[in-house]
């Protein structure tokens, strides 16, 4: 006897569809994937392709629910157990590594968890430039910022703090866009508002700016 196995490729939503099911538990693991371990490089290169709209490779889902898809699952790693009130839907066959990054740094509201090359664990979260993403002639990886847990980046050995992302006014004042708040529509719209007001008098200048990085960018 041969089984038939049928294949789709939807055109899904990043955000609305792919990060929202793995957040809420309908995307899961099979428990035989190995663990997620993206380094800082290799999240900041994706996020840079997915920024511009570039290819990222294939991501395998396999529905569950037949009778032969009995694999035992877990969430994606960095999804609050709280979180995850639906049952499982989908299992992640190909991709784990880059869905996960992208949950992680786009839509979990938590820090990332993560390494350097040489596998020491680090934590961080992600921002990005304005001013190197609206430059046509630069690389928009440079654009992508990895900060640690306190956003705040330290150089002469931690003494001295070069960069200051804690609050949203100095986010706002270094116009660095934190990648976390992509995905929530409000979140966006609160930092567009103290990003327009840090400079009331060049008002014009900044909404012209802020809808040109929101229409290519963002």
């Amino acid at each position: 006897m041969v089984t038939k196995v049928a294949f789709d490729s939807p055109d899904l939503n990043l955000g609305d569809d792919l990060l929202r099911d793995v957040g809420n538990g309908k995307i899961r693991l099979p428990d035989f994937q190995r663990d997620w371990k993206w380094d800082t490089d290799r999240i900041t290169s994706l996020l840079a392709s997915v920024s511009l709209g570039y290819p990222v490779g294939v991501v395998m889902l396999l529905e569950t629910g037949g009778a032969d898809v009995q694999f035992a699952m877990r969430l994606v790693s960095g999804v609050q157990d709280a979180a995850a009130t639906h049952p499982a839907e989908r299992l992640i066959l190909d991709g784990q590594q880059r869905l996960t990054s992208l949950y992680q740094s786009l839509a979990s509201g938590q820090v990332v968890r993560t390494q350097d090359t040489r596998r020491k664990r680090l934590e961080r979260w992600f921002y990005l430039d304005m001013a190197i993403a609206l430059d046509s002639d630069a690389d928009r990886e440079t654009a992508i910022i990895a900060v640690p847990a306190d956003r705040k980046v330290r150089d002469n050995f931690g003494t001295d703090v070069v960069l200051d992302l804690s609050t949203t006014e100095l986010e706002c004042a270094a116009k660095m866009f934190p990648l976390a708040k992509v995905f929530d529509g409000w979140a966006v719209d609160a930092w567009m508002v103290t990003y327009l007001q840090m400079d009331s008098e060049n008002m014009p200048t900044r909404l012209a700016r802020w809808g040109t990085f929101k229409e290519q960018v963002l």
